[in-house]
This record gives C-alpha cells, structure tokens and sequence, in this order.
C-alpha cells in the first residue's frame, strides 16, 4: 500500500524542498541534482526522488544509457508551489513547523553564500536582506503582488548563459499589530 503525503509534507520537507528548487524549471540529471546538493548524501537523494514520483511532483524527462547504465533526468510536472487549499485545515502549530522549514533554507542558502563568496561584495552581488512595514489596503496588497509577479515571471523565462547567475527571491508577507511601525 502507498503512503500518501499531503502536497506540503512532501514540499517543505527540507531535503525535497532543495530537490524541488535545484530542478526548478531545468530537467536535471540525478548526478546533476547531487551536484547541487553536495551535503545531502545521494541515497537520500534517491530515497526523496523516488517519494516525489510516486506523488506526481515530479515526473522522468528521459533515461539514456550511460555506459550500460540508466540515467534518468527528472522535471517537475507540476508548480513546487503551495495553494490555499494546500494550506487549508493548517493548525498553528503545522504553519510554524512548515514555516521553520522554510525559513532554515533561508538561513542555510545565505551562510552558504556568505561562507563560500569570499570576499562577499553584496553590493556587486545585489544580495541583502530588508524589512519594511507599511499600509496598503487587501486592493493595493493585490495590486503590488500582481506587479509583483508579473516582473518574477519575466525572470522566470530567462536562461542560464550570457551572464546570469542563478538568484533567490524570498518574501514573506504579514499582517502587523497596530503600532509596530519599523
């Protein structure tokens, strides 16, 4: 019998959620997506891809021989991203538990780059990180996370090659208590 996980189970599990990014739009080989993960062990790797295919988040591009043995490239088959029903029926306690997940990528891919880019110009790099608070009503929230978008997306089309370099975009968005003007 089939264990069936819930969409953000197999998601936000952090070695799937790293599995997930480094495919991104690419279809990648397993060597390739090791490549990307070099501190997470292969068989571990080759233990989440197999649970990502079993549930449909990825599918196999295409398997060649490779000197007499199988290699198989892996795409996503459908958006790593989560909906509002994936997020439905969520207790407190779940969002803070997928919501420390997440954030732990954050926090490993920035030491990554700072403990591996020296000498770190953030400023050549266009990397920082910031906070802002600010007053928008649900229509001007709306209208921003269209513009948004529309410009991630652009991005989102180009390729790898004359000079760009893979980047993050992370956001996070919340209501604020009244008074907490940063």
């Amino acid at each position: 019998m089939r264990f069936v996980l819930r969409k953000i189970e197999l998601v936000i599990h952090p070695v799937r959620f790293q599995i997930l990014r480094a495919i991104g739009t690419e279809a990648l080989t397993t060597q390739e997506i090791a490549d990307r993960l070099p501190d997470t062990p292969k068989s571990s790797i080759y233990r989440h891809l197999k649970l990502l295919l079993e549930h449909n988040l990825i599918v196999l591009a295409d398997t060649r021989l490779v000197n007499g043995i199988q290699e198989k490239t892996y795409r996503l088959d459908q958006p790593a991203r989560l909906g509002v029903e994936d997020m439905a029926n969520l207790s407190a306690d779940d969002h803070i538990r997928f919501f420390t997940t997440y954030a732990l990528t954050l926090v490993q891919d920035f030491s990554d780059y700072v403990s591996k880019s020296a000498p770190i110009d953030m400023l050549a790099d266009r990397t920082g990180y910031s906070e802002v608070a600010f007053y928008a009503t649900t229509a001007e929230l709306d209208e921003f996370a269209v513009a948004l978008n529309t410009a991630v997306m652009k991005l989102l089309g180009n390729g790898s090659g004359d000079g760009r370099s893979r980047r993050k975009l992370a956001i996070v968005s919340q209501p604020l208590p009244e008074g907490r003007d940063a």
